[in-house]
């Protein structure tokens, strides 16, 4: 459907906001930015703010949501099994690109939302879409044929919170690695935690 010329000033005038929006938590930090901060450095009146947003915590909250949202999608062709067969092949797994090519097009305001100036809940988020997403049903697949001596728990936290942690890195230095670079790091991750996990047999 064709955007009218409103949606596209709208569209537009969102955009202005969270890019300025995420210029300041880069310089000031997200506890020390008002709404007027935000409105004189986009040039834009008050008003014009409040018509899209209640306060800056509704402005975080919405541009979250979007974020979240948005890698939900990049995860949902996820499949373990195709995933398996793809790594024990040493082959990259094209989905694991998308997800990559995601946080990439959105790096700015990912980085700057774990980081410490950011939103001290959004890493617990973030890493609980990675959990739900591939993790769980990653590590289910290695206990079909092992039993591990580990709660099926505290495995999916492990694995997450591992590849969080790459992401992370990542993130900080700025990607300087693609994302079918980063598809093999994946691939080389995945093999050693089920290797790791694998191994953990009664």
């Amino acid at each position: 459907m064709t955007q009218t010329l409103r949606e596209i000033k709208v569209a537009k005038t969102k955009q202005l906001i969270s890019d300025t929006f995420v210029e300041l938590i880069e310089e000031k930090g997200f506890e020390s930015i008002s709404v007027r901060d935000i409105t004189l450095k986009a040039g834009l009146n008050r008003g014009t703010f409040y018509l899209h947003y209640q306060d800056k915590y509704d402005l975080m909250e919405k541009n979250q949501t979007e974020i979240l949202v948005g890698l939900k999608d990049a995860m949902k062709d996820m499949n373990p099994s195709d995933l398996f067969e793809h790594y024990s092949n040493d082959l990259k797994y094209p989905p694991i690109i998308k997800v990559f090519e995601y946080l990439t097009e959105n790096a700015r305001f990912i980085k700057v939302l774990i980081s410490s100036k950011g939103d001290p809940a959004f890493p617990k988020k973030m890493k609980n879409i990675l959990k739900t997403a591939l993790y769980e049903k990653l590590v289910k697949l290695i206990g079909t044929e092992n039993s591990l001596t580990i709660p099926y728990e505290y495995s999916t936290a492990f694995i997450s919170s591992a590849f969080f942690g790459v992401i992370e890195q990542w993130l900080e230095r700025d990607v300087p690695h693609t994302p079918e670079e980063m598809a093999i790091v994946h691939l080389k991750i995945v093999k050693f935690m089920s290797q790791i996990l694998g191994g953990m047999v009664k």
